[in-house]
C-alpha cells in the first residue's frame, strides 16, 4: 500500500458455542469485540456479507449476553470469551490466555479486533497463537480521552508496542488516523481510512410525521464518555424557555440510575424518556423530528450516521469524531462541548423551523447515501483481507 493509500479513504466455557467448520479454501477470519450488543450491531450485516462473497468463512467473539444466540439463529458461529469492561490487570490477564486457547484450537487465518480494550487482549493473543494475519479496526483509542500526561503516555507506548505486530490499522475516522502518525503509533504504511456505514435499506426515510411536542432522539450508551448530562441541562433550558419538545433516551448502562434519578429531581419526566435497549432504533429515527449527540467523543458515531440514514437532522457536540459525520449548518449543526446554552439554541432552532428540519433531513439522507453505506465499508475490508492474505496465509 503507498503512503496516498493511507490518505484516502476451551474460551469460556459455553455448551451453546459451535466449533468453525474449516471448509477448504475458504479463509477463516475472526472477530473480535467487546460486548454482545456491539457484536449484533456493528458485526452481524457486515459479517454476513463476508460470508455471502464465498471467500471467507468469518466467525464472532464476543462476551455473553442475551444476543449471542440471537447471532447464532442468524446463522453465525459465536465464541463466548468474556472480557472485562476496565484495565483489571487480572481480568485482562485471564481474557488474553481463553482468547489464547481459542485461537489455537481453531487456527485462524486472520484476526480482526475492535476496540481498544479487546484491541488489546486480542491482538497479544494473537501474536501468542502465532495468527498469521493481524488486523485492528480503531474505533476510538484510549489517549484521546481526558487523563493525566503520565496515562496518556502509557496508553500510546501500549499502543506503540501492539503496532509492531498489528498488519493493518483501519480506521474510520481520519481524524483518529492522523493522531496515529503524529504519535507515531504505526508507520503510515499500515494505516488505511475505510470510513463508517449503515445498512442503509433498513431505514425507511419518509417525511417527518406529525408529532405535537416534537420528538427528539439519543441513541447511546449511558457512560461517562457519551455525556447524557449535558443533554439533559439542556433538557431543563428548553423547558424554562417553553419549547414544545420531548426526548427519547435510547440505550442502557452503568449511569441510566443516576440520570433517571436526576430526571426525577429536576421535573423533567414530562420531558425525557428511557426506552433501554432497542432493537427498532430505525422505527424511532422515522418518528423523531431530529437526532442528538452530546459525547466528550467518538469514532464517526453511528448514532449520527443512523439519523442521516433516517433523513433527519442532527445536533451534535463538534469533538473527534462527530464533525466527520454532520455538515455544520447543512446536514445539522455542530456546537462546542458543554455549551449547554449553545446547544440549547441549535436545538430551537430546529424544533420550531420544521422547513428547516426537512431540508436539513435530505442533505443528510443524500450524504448518507454517497458516504455512510456498510456495503462498501465491508468490500474495502474484504479487499484488506484478501491482499494479507495472498501475501501471509497462501505463502
Amino acid at each position: 500500500m503507498t503512503n496516498s493509500d493511507t490518505r484516502q479513504s476451551d474460551a469460556n466455557a459455553d455448551p451453546g458455542e459451535s466449533a468453525a467448520t474449516g471448509e477448504t479454501g475458504k479463509i477463516r477470519v475472526l472477530d473480535l469485540i467487546n460486548t454482545h450488543e456491539c457484536a449484533k450491531e456493528l458485526l452481524d450485516h457486515r459479517v454476513a456479507q463476508v460470508n455471502a462473497s464465498g471467500r471467507f468463512q468469518n466467525d464472532i467473539y464476543c462476551s455473553s449476553g442475551p444476543y449471542v444466540e440471537y447471532l447464532r439463529r442468524r446463522g453465525h458461529t459465536v465464541h463466548v470469551v468474556d472480557t472485562p469492561r476496565n484495565l483489571n490487570p487480572l481480568g485482562m490477564a485471564g481474557a488474553i490466555w481463553h482468547t489464547y486457547r481459542l485461537l489455537r484450537r481453531q487456527r485462524y487465518d486472520l484476526v480482526h479486533t475492535h476496540t481498544s480494550t479487546v484491541g488489546f487482549i486480542g491482538r497479544a493473543a494473537a501474536v501468542l497463537a502465532r495468527v498469521p494475519v493481524i488486523i485492528h479496526q480503531v474505533h476510538g483509542f484510549h489517549h484521546t480521552g481526558q487523563m493525566s500526561e503520565w496515562k496518556r503516555k502509557i496508553f500510546v507506548a501500549a499502543e506503540r508496542f501492539l503496532g509492531r505486530f498489528t498488519h493493518e490499522l483501519l480506521f474510520q475516522a481520519r481524524e483518529e488516523l492522523n493522531d496515529c502518525v503524529q504519535r507515531r503509533i504505526a508507520p503510515a504504511e499500515k494505516l488505511l481510512a475505510i470510513g463508517n456505514g449503515v445498512q442503509l435499506d433498513t431505514f425507511d426515510p419518509q417525511a417527518e410525521p406529525q408529532s405535537d411536542p416534537p420528538l427528539v432522539v439519543c441513541v447511546g450508551r449511558f457512560e461517562a464518555v457519551k455525556n447524557h448530562h449535558m443533554l439533559l441541562e439542556v433538557a431543563r433550558i428548553l423547558k424554562d424557555r417553553g419549547v414544545a419538545f420531548r426526548v427519547q433516551l435510547v440505550g442502557d448502562g452503568d449511569l441510566r440510575q443516576e440520570y433517571e434519578n436526576w430526571v426525577l429531581e429536576s421535573d423533567l419526566t414530562d420531558r425525557v424518556e428511557f426506552l433501554g435497549y432497542r432493537d427498532d432504533v430505525p422505527a424511532l429515527i422515522g418518528n423523531a423530528s431530529l437526532c442528538v449527540l452530546v459525547s466528550i467523543k467518538e469514532g464517526v458515531p453511528r448514532a449520527l450516521i443512523e439519523a442521516a440514514a433516517g433523513g433527519r437532522p442532527a445536533v451534535a457536540t463538534n469533538v473527534p469524531s462527530s464533525y466527520e459525520a454532520i455538515v455544520d449548518g447543512e446536514t445539522g449543526f455542530l456546537v462546542p462541548l458543554n455549551d449547554t446554552a449553545a446547544f440549547a439554541d441549535r436545538m430551537e432552532t430546529l424544533l420550531t423551523d420544521q422547513q428547516l428540519r426537512q431540508r436539513m433531513g435530505q442533505r443528510a439522507l443524500q450524504q448518507a447515501r454517497e458516504q455512510f453505506d456498510e456495503r462498501v465499508i465491508t468490500d474495502r475490508i474484504m479487499a484488506v483481507y484478501d491482499r494479507w492474505v495472498a501475501d501471509r496465509v497462501t505463502h
